[in-house]
């Protein structure tokens, strides 16, 4: 739990940003429990127990980090794209999900490029117009084949013709 913590514990970040990374710091500071909503408002009745959150500073290798209203009796907390954790299991699950989520979407690859595929012939056949739209790319595209195939061959008998016209004037003289 968060409020467990001590001075030098060990403490995980996991930034799930682009930059996928783990971070491994210790404990510098950890406030008392405070209730996380304002205090007892008169005439209003709560029979649930009031929720407290603790701030956590650590130390890690690249400077000081803090985070503020972490819950009090968790283990493992979200904070935007980062989820922190005091504890190695807790941490090592988090991991865990998120690799097994990611082999799921790799692994689903071929059917959604199939989708793709499908869904676009579908929309040819819904509106006639993007079908047309496909099929004049596909035209263009394979123009601009034809015509870099040209010009590879024009290329080719200009430099013949060259070549020829040397070997020409200089057997001439």
């Amino acid at each position: 739990m968060f409020q467990g913590l001590r001075e030098n514990s060990i403490f995980y970040v996991l930034d799930k940003s682009n930059d996928l990374s783990l971070t491994i710091g210790q404990v510098v500071s950890v406030s008392n429990p405070q209730p996380k909503f304002p205090s007892y408002q008169p005439g209003s009745f709560n029979p649930q127990p009031m929720e407290s959150t603790v701030d956590v500073k650590i130390k890690t290798p690249d400077g000081e980090m803090e985070f503020k209203q972490l819950p009090a009796t968790g283990q493992i907390a979200n904070s935007g794209n980062l989820v922190v954790s005091e504890s190695r299991e807790a941490m090592m699950s988090e991991v865990d999900s998120m690799l097994r989520q990611s082999k799921e979407v790799l692994a689903s690859k071929d059917y959604h490029e199939k989708v793709v595929e499908r869904c676009e012939g579908m929309m040819g056949v819904l509106n006639p117009q993007i079908a047309k739209e496909k099929a004049q790319e596909k035209e263009i595209a394979s123009l601009k084949e034809e015509v870099g195939g040209i010009k590879g061959t024009l290329s080719s008998i200009e430099s013949m013709l060259q070549k020829a016209l040397a070997k020409k004037s200089n057997g001439s003289n």
